[in-house]
């Protein structure tokens, strides 16, 4: 991953930190979708428990490089759901 978007990740969502994480997302994802504004862009879910919540790892990808990862409560709406385990 270049440097520029771990900067990115590491500031803006220090949570996100592990990067064996965000590569069993992008490894073993729940859901993949598309950016509903950058179609280049494809979006991988997982499932992670943070208890008391439910919580999905969210993975955006282009070109093989991964851009950010946060988490979130459910998909984005709006977004193409391409694929579903």
């Amino acid at each position: 991953m270049e440097e520029c978007y771990w900067f990115h990740i590491f500031v803006e969502h220090p949570d996100m930190s592990d990067v064996q994480e965000i590569a069993q997302t992008i490894r073993t994802p729940d859901y993949i979708t598309q950016d509903e504004v950058d179609i280049m862009r494809l979006v991988y879910y997982r499932t992670y428990q943070r208890r008391p919540q439910r919580w999905l790892i969210k993975v955006v990808v282009e070109q093989n490089e991964v851009v950010t990862a946060y988490r979130v409560k459910r998909l984005k709406e709006g977004e193409l759901l391409l694929w579903q385990r």
